[in-house]
């Protein structure tokens, strides 16, 4: 079996931020922004235009979709249930 790397989180966002020459600190201050009055108010999360971002003690943990269900593809039924 070949071996194949292994992609750390680290390694991609230094890999957009040098190679790509995304402004990450920008993309972090625009997140911190979209944040800031829910962590004053100790919510746990924040809808802003159409993305939920999940706070947890003043960390903003992730970003998705406000509902999942429309970030995935739709599924075609089974030949059988058509």
């Amino acid at each position: 079996m070949t071996r194949r790397p292994i992609i750390t989180d680290h390694a991609l966002v230094r890999y957009l931020e040098r190679v790509v020459g995304i402004d990450v600190e920008a993309h972090r201050r625009a997140i911190e922004e979209r944040t800031a009055l829910a962590v004053e108010h100790g919510a746990c999360a924040v809808v802003s235009e159409g993305w939920r971002y999940t706070i947890t003690d003043c960390h903003v943990t992730t970003v998705m979709p406000r509902r999942r269900d429309l970030a995935l593809p739709r599924m075609l039924p089974a030949e059988d249930e058509a």
